[in-house]
């Protein structure tokens, strides 16, 4: 069972390309407020936001190579390359997290470098950065949603991390104001710890579709496939992938003396309603006949969902 994915390839591209040019103009916003107020905090949440940009870049390219079809190579499809690109994004990050705690432990080491602006005009600029992230980060996460897609869900985690340390600059900038300028390294070092959270979490959520963990519950499978007339057992039961891009292989037992026009029949069933269960790319079904067929013995089959330790 093969789905033509082009809508939702094209859809992707759509929102990445409009999250790449909501996060320039934030990032425009930061630099200026940088530039005028000195904080360290600040710069590096402009950091931050400039790998925003950098990551649309990337997950664009990671993107257009998902988007390619089956071929000798890569008969099951590219779109693990979306993960794996959601995975290097986390990468991204970490190399941001070193960069950001090692200037604020420094700046705490040395002290405050010049004087620093933490005047309205830069608190408001900060706040108004911050509302227009949220708005991004929350169609984004609306739009992965509804695509599945695992790339989009990174990009807004990361978008939404950014929302978050933007709000601790910007707490961070008022104490500055109000005369803590030690407030500002300290700041940033939370800046840290929120990017570290969110790569963490990109991780954990990318790690089980790269090392194929189990997509679906055997006895989801299971019921699906008992729902069709002829089956006697199933079992074999395999499933790898995410939502919307699951490969599923399944083993059935049939009546021996059915031939194989009906025995074929019974499998396209049970192809369609396994692949409708659990919204499946691919099901692949394998058939056998039940109970003993030459008088030997029975060869009965297990419960799946007991081998599975369901």
């Amino acid at each position: 069972m093969e789905n033509s994915l082009t809508d939702r390839d094209r859809a992707i591209r759509r929102v990445l390309w409009i999250v790449f040019y909501m996060n320039v103009a934030i990032l425009a916003v930061k630099i200026f407020v940088w530039m005028f107020s000195h904080a360290l905090s600040v710069a590096a949440e402009a950091t931050h936001s400039s790998l925003d940009a950098v990551n649309n870049i990337f997950a664009l390219t990671v993107a257009r190579m998902a988007a390619e079809g089956p071929d000798a190579d890569h008969p099951y499809g590219h779109h693990k390359f979306e993960t794996l690109g959601a995975l290097a994004l986390a990468g991204i990050l970490s190399v941001t997290v070193y960069e950001l705690a090692r200037s604020a432990v420094l700046r705490l080491v040395s002290g405050p470098t010049g004087a620093l602006n933490a005047s309205p005009a830069m608190v408001a600029l900060l706040a108004f950065s911050a509302v227009a992230g949220t708005a991004v980060s929350q169609w984004e996460a609306r739009e992965a949603h509804r695509y599945r897609a695992d790339l989009l869900f990174a990009d807004a985690a990361h978008t939404r991390s950014d929302v978050y340390a933007t709000l601790a600059v910007l707490a961070g900038l008022i104490a500055v104001g109000a005369g803590y300028p030690i407030v500002d390294p300290l700041v940033t070092l939370v800046v840290a710890v929120i990017i570290a959270r969110t790569g963490w979490h990109i991780i954990r959520g990318t790690i089980p579709v790269l090392v194929d963990e189990r997509a679906v519950h055997p006895a989801t499978i299971q019921a699906a496939t008992r729902e069709v007339d002829g089956v006697e057992a199933c079992y074999h039961i395999r499933s790898r992938g995410r939502p919307g891009e699951i490969f599923a292989e399944i083993t059935i037992a049939v009546d021996p003396s059915l031939d194989v026009i009906a025995s074929h029949a019974i499998a396209d069933e049970v192809e369609a309603r396994v692949g409708a269960a659990i919204e499946a790319r691919e099901v692949v079904v394998h058939v056998e006949p039940s109970g003993p067929v030459d008088g030997t013995g029975d060869p009965s089959h297990r419960d799946e969902t007991k081998e599975a330790g369901a």
